[in-house]
């Protein structure tokens, strides 16, 4: 195990990285469907609800074919050129997507950029692989207040930057903090990286290489992370147009904004006190509470017929699902062993996008069907269904953590 200072250096700098590309991200992603709407055009309710559903399916689409690649590589060639990789590269095409014409050249552009992301994974691999296993539930919860703090950030400048500027300064600014985000990436180190390459040796077969030989525990867990995926993304396209809905065109950005900085503000505190909660009690006990007022949270949403409601429902609805990251995260790692932990959390990662894109199509249909508020209202009814599923899943996985060793032959 890599010195503590050596963790600690690379939780801040990992913690930086994340921070500044999720307020570039978040500068733009959630403003999507004004700029399909007001920018491209599209008003037409089934019209704007297929572009909105195409723009995020083909997204998670990419992200799920391409992040246990990418992960594969992380643990031959270790995670930093990985994460270097993502955010330099999409750094480079984000603001491409400014002078898209036509909702198909945005989404080509979207799927580009999601196959040649993937730092969260890769982010949350470094520090499983690098940091001592008490301290990694903390550790875990800690990069989870990067990711809600710079959705906070990122969701304001995004809010100001439309508001009293336009579209094209918001994809410059996403690229630009990427591009930030990876610099910091230049002053991590990964010590697993030596230890990887020890054991090369191993011979494995070509599908092995891309679907390790996993054990039940570890593919429960993966269907976990996908179904998790849909549940918490499933209302998230449409959180713009209900806010334009509770106020205005004009401003609608600026308002989306405001709202989700709070709501993120209540994410990072649930991260780190999840975080901790994590390392001290069984999972379990943490799920309960969180999915119930999750639940709770997402009718309120539905419900509400002017802004206040809308956010202290998103406020209270985050400050209870932030906390389901660092169960799973801290529960995969336990039952799989450090040198797989690269292709492991990229699969999971891959899970969970191919969560989000299945959720992006439903949402869409429901969107269609029963009205924004009703993708709300369905939210939070497979939040309620989703409780005993994940319980189950979790009592399962804990039952035998090993991983199958895969045969082993010297060289």
């Amino acid at each position: 195990m890599p010195p503590k200072v050596s963790w600690k250096l690379n939780l801040a700098m990992l913690w930086f990285s994340q921070l500044v590309i999720f307020a570039g991200f978040q500068a733009l992603i959630p403003f999507v469907s004004l700029f399909i709407k007001n920018e491209l055009g599209v008003t037409d309710t089934l019209e704007l609800a297929a572009a909105v559903t195409a723009f995020n399916f083909f997204g998670t689409f990419a992200y799920a074919i391409f992040n246990p690649v990418w992960g594969t590589l992380a643990d031959r060639f270790g995670v930093k050129p990985m994460l270097l990789r993502g955010t330099f590269v999409t750094g480079l095409i984000f603001p491409l997507m400014a002078y898209s014409k036509t909702v198909w050249f945005l989404v080509l552009l979207r799927f580009i950029t999601a196959a040649c992301a993937g730092t969260t994974a890769a982010s949350q691999t470094m520090i499983v692989r690098n940091t001592p296993n008490e301290n990694q539930g903390f550790a875990l919860g800690v990069l989870t207040t990067a990711i809600w703090g710079g959705s906070m950030l990122g969701f304001v400048i995004g809010g100001l930057l439309i508001h009293y500027f336009d579209y094209t300064v918001a994809f410059w600014v996403c690229g630009l903090m990427y591009i930030a985000g990876g610099i910091s990436i230049l002053f991590t180190r990964d010590g697993a990286v030596q230890a990887v390459h020890v054991k090369s040796h191993i011979r494995q077969s070509g599908l092995e290489r891309f679907i390790p030989n996993l054990t039940r525990q570890v593919w429960v867990m993966l269907v976990l992370f996908l179904l998790m995926g849909f549940v918490r993304s499933f209302e998230a396209p449409y959180i713009a147009l209900k806010v334009e809905e509770l106020t205005s065109k004009e401003s609608a950005a600026f308002w989306t904004g405001i709202t989700s900085a709070v709501v993120c503000a209540a994410a990072i505190l649930s991260g780190i006190y999840t975080g901790w909660l994590v390392d001290r009690l069984p999972p379990q006990k943490i799920l309960y509470p969180v999915m119930i007022i999750s639940a709770i949270a997402l009718a309120g949403q539905g419900f509400a017929k002017n802004l206040v409601v809308f956010a202290v429902s998103r406020v209270i609805l985050y400050m209870a699902a932030g906390g389901l990251q660092p169960v799973l995260q801290k529960t995969l790692a336990q039952i799989t062993p450090a040198r797989k932990r690269g292709s492991v959390f990229g699969f999971a990662s891959s899970t969970q996008g191919i969560g989000t894109m299945l959720a992006a199509a439903a949402s869409g249909v429901a969107m269609v069907h029963c009205g924004i508020s009703g993708v709300f209202y369905i939210g939070g009814l497979f939040f309620l269904l989703m409780l005993p599923v994940s319980v189950k899943s979790i009592d399962f996985a804990l039952k035998v953590p090993v991983f199958r060793h895969l045969r082993r032959k010297s060289a």
